[in-house]
């Protein structure tokens, strides 16, 4: 039996994504001990028993962070796996290593951008291939809540390796970024440029003009589409950004995609289609050099590549992008989420419907999509309009009908 105490913790942690809940009530050193292990089960499944199992480990700042992170290695030593202990990485830092070692499998432990009294993991394949619902998630949840497992290796096979890989991660950002090398030091070293804003874990960036605004994640997709489009490139958007994306894509030769929300999908949609990049209204931006994979570091790094060579402020870049009116997504406390939807898809049956994630309908002059969220019993609506008028219309009739 390992030596961690057996604390109890919830199911609940295993989204459709990643890991992730309230420590220590709902995820704790128990948790991370039993997932370990069955995620470390889940990644043998077709590698020869006589290949050693290569994994990396890194975690966030958070103050829970290093005592999962040990609970977690003790469950892989107890597999008898490799390991590689980046230590404190972001996400795409993470993502990066696993790729240079070219590891079986990753465990980032973060709760991404959730409050500070989450955390979780978020687990990945080789090639730094997301495991979520559908490709894996449910397997390894499974055999960690029965959390019965064979005598431990003894640590015969089993070892860790600690190592930094900041100055490789540098010069790789700095191969594809030659001329921002000054910026990208500060960057992985967590200083602040300008006005670019990460999420914890950094793989998540949000932008705000040289005025002080906020720009939205769609627009910067729409952006950088204008970079990366060439003819016939792919590029994938998700279901609330807006239809402006589709049509600048379109604009610059690329073809453009539609996926539902989450980095799993994306980066799993990203790999069977060869896109170049991809992007999310909640600043996740995925690019086919950076292994298909999500970071915010090279997406702050093709914006500011981007106003390097134009030579303009981000204020002009994005203003013939801001040509539909779009709300702030509206999130409604609901518990039944497939019954409300169901009652929005009735009433708006005139219009073009899709089903891959939640509900999406649109019009000829609004659209608007109604998604569940993945780890809260919420619902998301994005509404886009011609007109301003008509979204303050369209806002009150469809809140109207969720909340009744």
């Amino acid at each position: 039996m390992h030596k961690i105490a057996q604390k109890s913790w919830s199911g609940e942690i295993f989204r459709a994504y990643d890991i992730r809940g309230i420590y220590p009530a709902e995820i704790n050193e128990n948790a991370a001990y039993k997932i370990a292990r069955a995620f470390a089960r889940y990644l043998r499944i077709g590698i020869k028993e006589k290949e050693n199992l290569k994994i990396v480990i890194s975690a966030d700042a958070r103050k829970s962070s290093p005592a999962l992170k040990e609970a977690f290695l003790e469950g892989l030593l107890d597999e008898g796996a490799e390991i590689i202990d980046a230590e404190l990485t972001t996400t795409p830092m993470h993502y990066f290593i696993l790729n240079k070692t070219e590891a079986d499998g990753g465990a980032m432990i973060t709760a991404s951008h959730n409050p500070y009294e989450f955390n979780g993991m978020k687990l990945s394949k080789k090639g730094a291939v997301s495991i979520g619902a559908g490709s894996g998630m449910e397997e390894i949840k499974n055999d960690a809540i029965r959390g019965i497992f064979q005598n431990s290796s003894g640590g015969t096979k089993s070892k860790i390796t600690k190592k930094d890989f900041s100055t490789e991660y540098i010069e790789f950002l700095a191969g594809h970024f030659p001329n921002l090398k000054s910026y990208i030091t500060k960057l992985v070293a967590g200083e602040k440029i300008s006005e670019i804003s990460f999420d914890f874990d950094g793989d998540r960036v949000m932008f705000r003009d040289e005025n002080g605004k906020t720009v939205p994640g769609d627009i910067i997709t729409a952006l950088l589409a204008r970079k990366y489009a060439k003819s016939g490139e792919k590029i994938i958007y998700d279901v609330p950004s807006s239809r402006m994306v589709k049509e600048e894509i379109e604009a610059a030769g690329g073809v453009a995609i539609e996926s539902r929300v989450g980095h799993s999908f994306i980066k799993a949609l990203m790999k069977k289609e060869n896109a170049v990049f991809g992007g999310e209204l909640s600043g996740h931006y995925y690019f086919r050099d950076f292994f298909y994979s999500d970071s915010g570091v090279f997406a702050a790094l093709a914006v500011l590549d981007l106003l390097r060579t134009t030579k303009k402020p981000l204020s002009e870049l994005v203003k013939p992008l801001m040509r539909y009116f779009k709300s702030e997504e509206i999130n409604f406390e609901i518990k039944d989420k497939e019954k409300i939807m169901d009652k929005i898809a009735a009433h708006f049956k005139g219009g073009k419907i899709s089903y891959s994630d939640g509900v999406k309908i649109e019009y000829p002059e609004w659209w608007f999509s109604l998604r569940p969220s993945n780890t809260e019993d919420l619902l998301r609506l994005n509404i886009e309009t011609d007109s301003l008028e008509l979204l303050e219309e369209k806002k009150k009739v469809l809140s109207d009908l969720i909340i009744q």
